[in-house]
């Protein structure tokens, strides 16, 4: 394998996940229910929400969850603050906090190296970093269930062992501004292909689970065809690459989700998805369902301006 990997694995089905309790902390209401769809599309079984850590240590006692997804920043008490409560608690047994192994995720819009050193010092066992897309989210799951860290009691360091280096899933802005290093080994072409079809179901799931296409949900699919353009150029793949760009000019040109028609969104989805279940396909077809979608963004682009202008 490639030492340039960047993958996530989000490849478990909801029926893998239907016996999970997760519980999702966040102050920020749209947020904290983006999170919670995200799961529930996902397959999750039981999601439980808190606005701070005061409060998800209540559903800690009465809950029990497999697993805990929480914000950084929030009031009353903060996501550090509640890791480190509940790591202490394998030292310091706390009524409030039933399973001080409890894996936690750590999503944040904190990035930089002193902060991930910080979180991990408190003892977060994973993170996702804002903006995220479902399959970022999705693939931690599978990471804590499929490859769980050890956990450490130490007199310096209560939580799980950080010696296994793992690569992540990046899920903040692109790196670079010039084209990723292209992916040659076959192993890694189909892995960037695959997941590219996780996302792109994951996104269909959320999609479904929120009635229709919003704000955040535009968002999120914007953040989603940066990603697969991003794989795409990494396995050579022009045709995915143009129909995911086809896409990101379409949400460019409309603006907001109001001038969104739901049916542009949903050929773009099934064109990728159908050029991404060919091993060979005809260079002449798959040239053809890029013009055609590039064509429909066009006349939805000039409808648009019209109607704006």
């Amino acid at each position: 394998m490639s030492s340039q990997r960047l993958l996530p694995s989000a490849n478990m089905k909801p029926d893998d996940l239907s016996g999970l309790k997760i519980l999702v902390v966040d102050d920020h209401s749209n947020t904290l229910r983006l999170i919670t769809d995200v799961l529930r599309a996902g397959g999750v079984g039981e999601v439980y929400t808190a606005p701070d850590g005061h409060r998800a240590r209540e559903l800690l006692r009465h809950r029990c969850p497999h697993i805990i997804f929480t914000d950084w920043s929030m009031p009353v008490m903060d996501g550090l603050e509640l890791v480190r409560s509940i790591r202490r608690a394998a030292i310091y047994p706390d009524t409030m906090v039933p399973n001080p192994e409890v894996p936690v995720v750590m999503v944040t819009g904190q990035r930089s190296e002193r902060d991930v050193q910080i979180a991990r010092l408190a003892g977060v066992n994973e993170f996702v970093i804002k903006p995220f897309t479902p399959a970022a989210l999705l693939s931690r799951i599978q990471l804590v269930l499929t490859k769980p860290r050890p956990f450490i009691i130490s007199e310096a360091y209560v939580g799980p062992d950080r010696r296994r280096k793992v690569e992540l899933n990046y899920s903040g802005p692109l790196r670079r501004t010039c084209d990723p290093e292209e992916v040659a080994d076959e192993v890694e072409r189909e892995i960037a292909r695959e997941t590219i079809s996780v996302e792109l179901e994951a996104m269909r799931r959320l999609i479904t689970a929120r009635g229709g296409v919003d704000r955040a949900t535009l968002q999120m699919i914007y953040r989603v065809m940066q990603h697969t353009t991003f794989r795409a150029r990494q396995v050579r793949d022009r045709t995915v690459e143009r129909a995911s760009q086809s896409m990101l000019a379409y949400v460019d040109a409309m603006g907001g989700p109001e001038a969104c028609d739901p049916a542009v969104i949903e050929i773009h989805f099934d064109a990728i998805r159908n050029l991404l279940a060919q091993v060979e396909m005809d260079p002449v077809e798959a040239d053809r369902i890029a013009r055609n979608l590039e064509a429909v963004v066009s006349r939805k682009s000039a409808r648009r301006l019209v109607a704006v202008g």
